[in-house]
């Protein structure tokens, strides 16, 4: 995800934002001593380490005698606290942006907002498209004639109307889980422009729809994670170790949403009633619950 613009948290001096980053730099932390213990396996010798001289030196001692068996039990444990320390990065994240009901229900300016409305917009523009066909949507968007005109000049359109109108503090990473979704629905769709309202009809009529909310929320708060921790890990650990523990947060939390979808259907919605609303909320409260390591 693209980072490269300055990034100031609006609640660095609340106590659950210090909290959320000592998680994070535990977790980089991790990351250099499973550097370390794969090149023990593989039978390299570490001649560099950027972590302090008292883990140094507990390395070093511990490395003297570690066999293939106690190295490998050692990633577990390092694996395992890798985990538990993303879990508490989410959850001290969220409560300083003002708990999970007010994060999820969109009313806070620092998490929250920007994504339940682009997620909001999101199906909402699908959901147009089915009932009145791609031709009558982009007509109503100034656009007369599909002449010429890509799946992927479409998914632009798609893309600059979702995110009109949408300003606050946050709205950078909810752009960004767009973006990541909009390429999605790129491949989904593919070439074929006559396809188009086949393709946003069976993504509704199915859990495409929940594939693509699941998946823009969770890079939405991967985006949050990367914008507030992602320089000062470069700063203290160097590019490596930053993107290593960036990578791995990221692949955390994709997997965590994957392997404990809701079984809610979501097929016969009305995504422009308040049922629609309703449902985006409750599916945000759900994966920011299990981000959070099951814990409010």
């Amino acid at each position: 995800m693209g980072t490269s613009h300055r990034h100031t948290p609006t609640v660095v001096g609340e106590p659950n934002w210090g909290n959320a980053s000592a998680s994070v730099t535990s977790i980089a932390s991790a990351e250099e001593k499973l550097d370390k213990l794969d090149k023990e396996l593989a039978g390299e010798e570490e001649t560099n380490d950027n972590s302090d001289d008292n883990e140094n030196d507990e390395d070093q001692r511990e490395s003297k005698s570690a066999t293939p068996e106690r190295i490998t039990k050692r990633q577990r444990q390092l694996d395992s606290q890798i985990r538990r320390n993303y879990h508490h990065v989410v959850r001290n994240l969220v409560r300083a942006a003002g708990g999970i009901g007010k994060v999820s229900s969109g009313g806070s300016r620092a998490i929250g907002h920007a994504g339940v409305v682009l997620a909001g917009n999101l199906v909402s523009a699908i959901s147009d498209i089915v009932k009145n066909g791609l031709s009558d949507w982009l007509s109503r968007k100034g656009v007369h004639t599909l002449e010429g005109k890509s799946c992927q000049d479409v998914l632009d359109l798609i893309r600059e109307y979702i995110e009109a109108g949408v300003a606050g503090l946050d709205n950078t990473a909810a752009n960004e889980a767009l973006e990541c979704v909009m390429d999605e629905l790129g491949k989904t769709i593919g070439e074929d422009i006559d396809a188009f309202d086949a393709a946003m009809a069976d993504i509704l009529a199915s859990d495409g729809v929940k594939d693509l909310l699941d998946k823009f929320f969770g890079m939405y708060i991967f985006s949050h994670l990367s914008q507030n921790f992602q320089e000062k890990l470069e700063y203290e650990r160097g590019s490596k170790i930053m993107n290593e523990t960036m990578n791995e947060i990221k692949e955390l939390i994709l997997d965590d949403i994957k392997r404990s979808r809701g079984g809610w259907d979501a097929s016969a919605i009305d995504w422009s009633t308040r049922e629609g609303k309703a449902f985006i909320q409750q599916e945000f409260n759900r994966i920011i619950y299990i981000l959070s390591g099951n814990e409010d």
